[in-house]
């Protein structure tokens, strides 16, 4: 595949989701594995905010040259990244799914990072692409993280849509969202307990915090990855939430 027709094909995956982000694509991407590498989390976290994966791993082989275009053709269709977060992308791009990869390596285990994880960083990487800097998300399409109730309605929940995904209709404030997010189950246990506590105090959310919540720790979040689940099973059970709202433990 040439370098013009691998931009073209991509741009046109991109086009056809806009309008629908959270998009009906990530529900074939969940399906696929990218090599383990340097910057392969901020891959899933800004590339598949769109578009399939599939596009990803159907083109491994193409030169860096050809990634860094494709990166900037993005940006007209609404990729919002740092300089740094590009060449951390177009480093992982050109390595991992370059002319030359290096050989596969062995997965390093959530439980072999370190424990210490800003969860701000993970938030902008990971999170901030959907629902803006600022937590307000986009009406209609990505519901907002700021001022939601949705993060304490239960110590886990939040960790559960990480972890899973959320499938189906939602309401949050005056506005309804009815598409999918994608498990992004590629970051470590302590990234997830990290942006998840990064997110509860973030833009006065800690002003919604029940007092006896404490906060979820990376074992925690081990042990919901341990038990399963599915982007549906996320919505139903935040529904049942919604219904009872039992006084978090």
């Amino acid at each position: 595949m040439t370098g013009g027709s691998f931009i073209a094909r991509a741009v046109c995956g991109v086009v056809m989701a806009a309008g629908a982000v959270w998009s009906t694509a990530p529900c074939l991407a969940a399906d696929l594995a990218l090599p383990p590498g340097p910057g392969r989390a901020l891959v899933y976290g800004q590339c598949r905010t769109c578009h399939d994966l599939q596009y990803l791993t159907e083109s491994a082989g193409v030169p860096r040259d050809t990634w860094s275009e494709l990166l900037d053709s993005m940006k007209q269709y609404g990729l919002r990244i740092s300089d740094d977060q590009r060449a951390e992308i177009l480093d992982y791009l050109a390595t991992y799914l370059g002319p030359s990869p290096p050989p596969a390596a062995a997965a390093t285990s959530s439980a072999d990072r370190a424990a210490s994880v800003d969860g701000a960083a993970v938030f902008r990487d990971q999170c901030a692409a959907c629902h803006l800097p600022n937590g307000q998300g986009v009406p209609g399409q990505f519901p907002p993280l700021a001022n939601n109730a949705d993060l304490f309605l239960s110590r886990e929940f939040p960790a559960r849509v990480v972890l899973f995904g959320l499938n189906g209709k939602i309401r949050v404030g005056e506005h309804t969202f009815d598409s999918v997010m994608p498990p992004l189950d590629v970051l470590s246990d302590s990234e997830i307990a990290a942006v998840v506590g990064y997110i509860r105090q973030a833009w006065d959310n800690h002003r919604l915090r029940p007092t006896p919540l404490k906060p979820l720790d990376a074992g925690e979040v081990t042990a919901l990855r341990a038990g399963g689940g599915s982007a549906e099973q996320v919505n139903s059970a935040r529904a049942e939430l919604k219904k009872e709202r039992p006084s978090p433990r």
